[in-house]
């Protein structure tokens, strides 16, 4: 049953929802985890340690193994044992995927998000990066641009490109976790990507988006490098409002 509060003048607030038994469980093992300075690999506790860390039956353990594994943080190895997982954005998709998808007002917010992100890693590589890691980074993105070339003269999907050329922009900002937080948000878009280049007559548009936003970079034109972006994600708002994904 749900607890409800007063405040100082004696009015009522909000009722403060209890956790579930599963809920503590959770909490108690993810501070084990960062009390012990558990890494992506190593081997967690068993369920009989848990059972003894927690204070709860082994059905109540076996639920919170289930939830923390469905997020990416344990991984169960059967006949071996329980391990911390790798950090992954994955996870993280198909927790939000069936729910984000079919909704165009979310797909429109999530669009918006993405057109921050990509216009903030902008910002991040002309600001910081030096001219070394610069060059090294246009480097890449023009070889993956020459490989759409390429992949367009056989006539060949180049959405697998697309897809790699804007995780190399995001790669370029030197911030992992900016990169990982992009993943989550860009990977909403792998069906909205394909209906904009499902013809090889729309290919070209989305090379020369690249090759001018590579320009820029080069040129570190922020203002003309946002432009080129915007350019290049507006086509998307439209399939998101014809729900053509």
């Amino acid at each position: 049953m749900d607890q409800t509060t007063l405040d100082e003048g004696g009015l009522m607030m909000k009722p403060l929802k209890r956790m579930s038994l599963k809920d503590v469980v959770i909490q108690k093992l993810q501070q084990y985890m960062t009390e012990h300075q558990l890494q992506p690999g190593d081997r967690f506790l068993n369920e009989k340690e848990m059972i003894q860390l927690t204070g709860v039956s082994r059905t109540v353990v076996r639920e919170a193994i289930k939830a923390l594994e469905a997020v990416g943080v344990l991984h169960v190895k059967p006949g071996d044992g329980i391990f911390v997982s790798e950090a992954s954005v994955e996870h993280l998709v198909n927790q939000f995927s069936l729910r984000w998808l079919r909704d165009p007002s979310r797909m429109e917010e999530l669009l918006e998000t993405r057109t921050m992100l990509e216009l903030a890693a902008l910002e991040i590589i002309i600001g910081n990066a030096d001219s070394a890691k610069l060059a090294a980074g246009i480097q890449q993105l023009e070889a993956n641009m020459a490989q759409m070339r390429a992949a367009i003269e056989r006539k060949q999907s180049i959405i697998g490109l697309d897809v790699e050329f804007h995780r190399l922009l995001f790669k370029l900002t030197g911030n992992q976790t900016f990169y990982e937080l992009s993943e989550v948000i860009v990977q909403f878009f792998d069906e909205v990507r394909k209906s904009r280049l499902s013809a090889p007559e729309g290919y070209g548009g989305t090379v020369n988006d690249h090759a001018e936003i590579v320009r820029c970079l080069q040129e570190r034109q922020l203002d003309k490098a946002k432009e080129a972006m915007i350019r290049h994600i507006s086509p998307l708002q439209k399939i998101i409002e014809q729900g053509k994904y």
